[in-house]
């Protein structure tokens, strides 16, 4: 009996190209207030048993931050719903976890589309965020019950830029089994705005952990304007485009299972500018918060094997 043919993935560089340009569906985009929950749905226009992710926004923003990546997954096959809730000062990350649940039921319980042609396997979802939301996906995936509502098994975790929220945090994630794709920025891997190395050395299931050099955070959030009109979204291009491709080659390799994607799940792919950083051997910082808010480096200077000098994030996986 013939084994089952084995799927030839083009490069790495190859793919993040790829999946940095939109998908071949076109796409649709609907108002979650018609089920009580304020925020948005971005999905295929047709498509029955599809992949479905629950976004959550950074601190003091919403899903308008976050239209393009939205409108990219969806167009990719991957319905997306962003609530809009905790966008004030004192927002909360379990709060926003609890509606990234019911998000996920809506996805999974609720035809969408007219009429209804659009449905989501409920076995094949995932939670993402930004920022805070990251810290809200984490949590939204952990065993735990959130202010009544249960856990919902998800398939991928996705924190982008992760920022630190409250101390509870690093225990939630360790009931996190899901497999788990962090992206941050070099220079913010363990600091006041960026806890990324904490997070994925607290994370209890596979964890890839990837960064960008020479970015921050903020570059991923888009501004709406009448520049949008003519595809200018406010974002950072370059960090926006591997930021989509990472995040659409995870979901479509976890969510799927297409072994075309499979280096996104790869710990030690290197992706183009996106690079792999060993979680077991990345280091928490020198220093703590409050001395790098005074300027002093999170990261010392290593010796080499050759007796030079390297320094700053470069010294994270040694």
């Amino acid at each position: 009996m013939p084994g089952k043919k084995k799927v030839v993935a083009p490069p790495p560089d190859r793919l993040m190209k790829e999946l940095a340009r939109r998908g071949p569906h076109k796409v649709d985009r609907g108002d979650l207030g018609i089920v009580g929950l304020a925020g948005q749905v971005f999905a295929p226009r047709t498509g029955k048993d599809l992949p479905g992710v629950a976004f959550a926004h950074s601190w003091l923003r919403g899903s308008r931050h976050y239209r393009d990546l939205m409108f990219h997954l969806a167009s990719w096959g991957i319905v997306v719903a962003a609530p809009d809730s905790e966008r004030g000062p004192l927002a909360s990350d379990v709060e926003l976890a609890t509606d990234l649940r019911a998000a996920l039921t809506v996805l999974q319980s609720v035809r969408l589309g007219a009429p209804g042609q659009i449905g989501v396997d409920p076995e094949r979802v995932a939670v993402a965020g930004h920022g805070f939301g990251a810290a809200a996906a984490v949590r939204a995936a952990g065993s735990q019950a959130l202010l009544g509502r249960p856990q919902i098994p998800v398939r991928a975790v996705i924190g982008l830029f992760p920022a630190p929220t409250t101390s509870s945090l690093l225990d939630a994630a360790a009931s996190v089994t899901a497999p788990s794709l962090i992206v941050a920025a070099a220079d913010e891997m363990d600091s006041m705005i960026g806890n990324a190395v904490p997070l994925a050395k607290a994370l209890g299931g596979d964890v890839v952990l990837r960064t960008l050099a020479g970015v921050d955070g903020r570059a991923l959030l888009e501004n709406p304007s009448i520049k949008s009109l003519i595809g200018i979204n406010g974002a950072e291009r370059k960090v926006h485009a591997a930021v989509r491709a990472q995040v659409t080659g995870h979901l479509l390799h976890t969510l799927t299972g297409d072994e075309r994607y499979a280096a996104f799940a790869d710990p030690e792919a290197d992706m183009g500018a996106v690079t792999a950083v060993d979680v077991a051997t990345a280091r928490r910082a020198d220093v703590d918060h409050v001395s790098q808010l005074l300027g002093i480096p999170a990261y010392k200077a290593d010796d080499d094997e050759d007796g030079k000098r390297k320094k700053g994030p470069a010294a994270l996986a040694r």
